[in-house]
């Protein structure tokens, strides 16, 4: 990128602050009077709209003359400029505050809109400098003149079309209706006003999508026009109803965060800031990406550019590495089961009690304790030594084995002693199918650990994705069927968590079959045992213990504070696990690379660092400010209980991701004793603060999670420090 057009991107940027700026404290004086109807000052909204995006479709056309713009040194006169703009818009400001005594004649209002104009043309003189605005209109009038053509032809033409604007409002307001309806009860609908939560609004014109419809189809014909011969006619019809879809349902969302804003925020930001900026920006960034994404590709072969853009080009370079490949389609994984998951706890919150929930998700975790114990650290060593084997199916085959028959063993342990270990969940016990389910279900649930690990040791994890997809979309489908049948409480709800995970199963053993050529055979093959058993134990212990904590910690929390305290911590940390899943991924893709060559391990590690910290943070920040509108889908009683909790939980997430990659370069390295003696301490530190802290609630519950994982990064730097002392010593 030339430093001409870094410097326009910059200047831009300040315009459009100081635009936005202006607007906003001249816009509520303009509401306020009668400039906006006396002197017919609302004609520049739709106007501004026109002239806005067609300098969206003007940057995107002529990007790459765009590109070698040369850059200016800022001039000192340029401030008179500003200045002029600053004396205006306060000129402005007092003759609204006085507009009553203004006689509105034709000389008036000719003034008064040359002073409204004056504002933002110094205002740009001052920002862009004289200089490269005569240079700019003398490289481009030909193509201003095209698009000033443009705006006028569209702002004619919108007029015509401008009648369909009820008929859209009728549908924007039936879908957001629904949607608000899914993340509260106090929802309310008369024709085109809406009221969610003592909030009230219309849908009107601006929000019915007219304008994002009508702007992208001009923008869109305008591009094919210009380069009519370098496209390619069929793709060009694919994908315009899509797009345009796209663009309606881009108008939807904002509509809904705008009255989530107005009724758990502040209504005067959403009336005022969100709602006169946020269509605009949100249209702009749905074209952009629609453009970066569609234009090459709709271009005929020939027209096609040599050399990649700057998307794709990094497209590439990220897909080539595996590393970063893996890691990607693991997260990606993991958000959309989240996505998903947050969908299916919302259905299931309106389809159960919340007594219910917090049994369903007890049960889970108890599934989750049981998966620790009945795996035996093999998914690990199957990541190790999978990828070096030769005969890949006789490992296979005795994991499986091995951990069918200990997940019986083990089941059937917790079923007998499930009225001391979780009293609540006792009838279980007492019917003889939902036993013999359970141990099916848990049997499966080990399956499933393994395969992925399998799938993350061939490097091939978007077939996690895609398994995990089919899991996700089956898991909400499935409990209407229940409740269709008349079953209904905490096991319909596990249970349809279970079916979901089988049919995702099925199709994961189909592909390991035809793609790699597993043969399935149920058979434990001694020499295996013996080759991978001592560090598939170290791995088990270390897994075990160091997943002890989320384990245990709903069996805690039901037997001390309820079930409903279960359902609120349970939806907190599965928000925080979206942040935990980005370290989870990469270093398990790390390990995955380390086994397949020791060597590069550091290389490794610095990229795993690079894109942990790049998404992480980010991540965070996100969930510390806006993590309880996250909540608010379950119902405002998880927002109100659970939002503390899960802000101090993902301030913990730098520990998380710290103490992953530490964690897997041990496992890498062999390392598992001292791996076992961390996962120990990280367990006694996480649990024992915990406890002490149960007393607090869910706050002291999050405040001892996050000083266990705090000061096991501290444990790790202690052990690394000191095996190296010892190793200068033995040399």
């Amino acid at each position: 990128m030339d430093k001409g057009f870094k410097q326009v991107l910059v200047k831009t940027g300040i315009f459009a602050g100081l635009f936005i700026l202006i607007s906003l404290i001249l816009g509520q004086r303009i509401v306020a009077s009668s400039l906006l109807y006396g002197f017919k000052i609302f004609i520049y909204g739709g106007m501004g709209k026109i002239l806005l995006f067609s300098i969206l479709g003007f940057v995107l056309l002529f990007r790459e003359r765009l590109l070698k713009l040369k850059s200016y040194e800022y001039e000192k006169k340029n401030l008179i400029f500003l200045l002029v703009s600053l004396i205006s818009a306060v000129g402005f400001y007092v003759l609204e505050l006085n507009i009553s005594f203004v006689s509105v004649n034709l000389i008036n209002t000719v003034l008064i809109h040359a002073l409204f104009l004056s504002i933002f043309g110094f205002l740009g003189l001052g920002v862009f400098g004289l200089e490269f605005i005569k240079d700019f209109f003398k490289r481009f009038k030909k193509e201003l003149l095209y698009f000033l053509i443009f705006g006028i032809i569209v702002y004619s033409l919108m007029n015509l079309v401008w009648k369909l604007w009820p008929y859209l409002s009728l549908i924007v307001s039936k879908i957001t209706y629904n949607l608000l309806g899914a993340i509260g009860d106090s929802v309310l609908i008369d024709a085109f006003t809406i009221s969610f939560n003592g909030f009230s609004a219309q849908i009107g014109e601006a929000c019915s999508g007219i304008y994002s419809i009508f702007i992208f189809s001009a923008l869109y014909l305008f591009a094919i026009i210009l380069d009519w011969k370098k496209l390619n006619k069929k793709k060009i019809l694919l994908v315009f109803i899509p797009a345009v879809l796209g663009a309606f349902l881009v108008n939807i969302l904002r509509v809904f965060l705008f009255f989530v804003m107005g009724a758990f925020i502040s209504e005067q930001i959403a009336i005022g800031l969100y709602h006169s900026y946020t269509g605009m920006i949100f249209f702009l960034v749905y074209f952009t990406i629609f453009w970066v994404l569609f234009y090459e590709w709709m271009k005929k072969k020939e027209f096609k550019s040599k050399q990649d853009g700057f998307v794709r080009s990094k497209y590439k370079k990220i897909m080539n590495d595996s590393l970063y490949k893996n890691s990607i389609y693991l997260m990606i994984s993991t958000g959309i089961m989240s996505v998903l998951g947050f969908v299916f706890w919302m259905v299931i919150a309106r389809l159960f009690t919340t007594h219910d929930v917090g049994l369903a998700t007890t049960i889970i975790s108890v599934m989750g304790l049981i998966t620790g114990l009945s795996v035996l650290g093999l998914n690990v060593a199957l990541i190790r030594y999978l990828p070096r084997a030769k005969d890949k199916s006789k490992k296979i085959d005795t994991c499986f084995t091995l951990v069918a028959i200990v997940s019986v063993i083990v089941t059937s342990v917790y079923l007998m002693g499930i009225g001391k270990f979780s009293p609540d969940l006792y009838f279980i016990k007492e019917n003889l199918i939902l036993a013999f389910s359970f141990i099916l279900f848990m049997v499966l649930a080990g399956f499933n650990s393994l395969m992925e690990s399998i799938f993350v040791a061939f490097r091939s994890t978007k077939y996690i994705l895609i398994k995990n997809t089919i899991f996700s979309f089956f898991k909400i489908i499935i409990p209407f069927g229940f409740i269709s049948l008349g079953f209904l409480g905490a096991y319909a709800i596990f249970s349809s968590w279970m079916i979901a995970s089988f049919i995702g199963f099925c199709f994961s053993l189909f592909i390991l079959i035809k793609k790699f050529e597993y043969k399935p055979k149920f058979v434990c093959y001694d020499s295996i045992i013996k080759h991978i058993g001592q560090y598939s134990f170290g791995n088990y212990i270390a897994g075990f213990i160091g997943g002890l904590p989320l384990m245990i910690l709903p069996i805690l929390i039901l037997n001390k504070l309820g079930a409903e305290q279960v359902a609120y911590y349970y939806m907190s940390m599965m928000i925080a696990g979206l942040l935990f899943v980005i370290p989870g991924a990469t270093t398990q893709s790390l390990f995955a690379e380390g086994s397949y060559n020791e060597g590069k391990l550091k290389e490794q590690v610095k990229k795993a660092v690079k894109i942990i910290s790049l998404i992480m943070i980010p991540g965070i920040l996100i969930t510390v400010f806006f993590g309880d509108l996250i909540l608010l889908a379950f119902g405002k009683e998880y927002a109100t209980e659970g939002f503390r909790f899960l802000q101090i939980v993902a301030l913990s997430g730098v520990f998380v991701g710290v103490n992953g990659i530490f964690g897997n370069v041990f496992r890498v390295k062999k390392r598992m004793k001292e791996f076992i003696f961390v996962n120990i301490l990280r367990a006694c530190l996480i649990v024992g603060g915990i406890y002490f802290l149960l007393d607090k609630g869910l706050v002291g519950i999050g405040i001892g999670w996050l000083i266990g994982v705090g000061l096991t990064t501290l444990v790790y730097i202690i052990v690394i420090r000191f095996s190296r002392k010892a190793r200068r010593i033995e040399r």
